[in-house]
């Protein structure tokens, strides 16, 4: 039997360890996706150029029932996927989008519009802002006050 000083089988423990390591390093993917969130959206090609130098923000939106963001606009476009709950889009001319979990919705530069949880539950959205760099990426504009008509564009097709 081969019997080993305290160096040596520390030092063999050690060369064991790292080929284990290495060893289980190659059954692991090197790149993980972890999805937060993901939906559908059969809207038309979104437009989401920005002139010039962007800053893009990935934001988790917690709305408890009944918050809203206010009447605003973004400086560039924003894409927003539900995860949870839901979320109600007022559009400039009043009329309304219900957005459920697992819908994704396009925001264009300058749309005027106020998002709200009319759920009794908690409703969670992903958006990623591209905005001109240093600008906000959401500003407070006055309510437009228009009442939706038949035949008006709820704003499905942004």
């Amino acid at each position: 039997m081969l019997r080993l000083g305290a160096p040596a089988y520390a030092t063999a423990l050690v060369i064991t360890l790292i080929a284990s390591g290495a060893a289980l390093a190659q059954n692991v993917s090197p790149l993980q996706i972890i999805t937060l969130a993901q939906g559908f959206s059969a809207a038309k090609t979104p437009n989401m150029h920005v002139n010039g130098a962007n800053d893009v923000l990935q934001s988790l939106l917690v709305f408890q029932p009944g918050a809203e963001t206010g009447w605003h606009i973004h400086p560039g476009p924003v894409v927003v996927v539900v995860k949870s709950g839901a979320i109600t889009e007022t559009h400039a001319n009043g009329c309304i989008t219900v957005h459920p979990p697992g819908s994704v919705f396009f925001e264009k530069e300058g749309e005027v519009h106020n998002a709200t949880n009319q759920t009794g539950g908690v409703a969670e959205v992903y958006a990623t802002f591209i905005s001109p760099s240093g600008a906000q990426p959401l500003i407070s504009v006055p309510n437009p006050g228009k009442s939706c008509r038949a035949g008006d564009d709820n704003g499905d097709n942004h």
